[in-house]
């Protein structure tokens, strides 16, 4: 029974596309990062804080740094 209530509570991820162009530079490699947003932003996502409309991804094998949320792309 335990098994099932879990799977009910599991996060949905909703799709997200690459923006075309390139991206602010990384913080560690300082190589430009890849933009994504999600696709399909609704006003319910919108409401849930925190929400990022856009953020980064370093792209670089050797780079530790995986994703970079600015703070100006946060709606509160």
């Amino acid at each position: 029974m335990r098994a099932r209530v879990s799977e009910k509570r599991k996060r949905m991820r909703k799709k997200c596309v690459v923006v075309s162009g390139e991206g602010d530079p990384c913080p560690r490699c300082s190589k430009p990062m890849q933009i994504r947003e999600y696709d399909g932003i609704d006003k319910q996502g919108l409401r849930q804080p925190p929400f990022y409309i856009r953020w980064f991804c370093c792209m670089n094998k050797s780079c530790r740094t995986t994703l970079v949320m600015p703070a100006r792309y946060k709606v509160a």
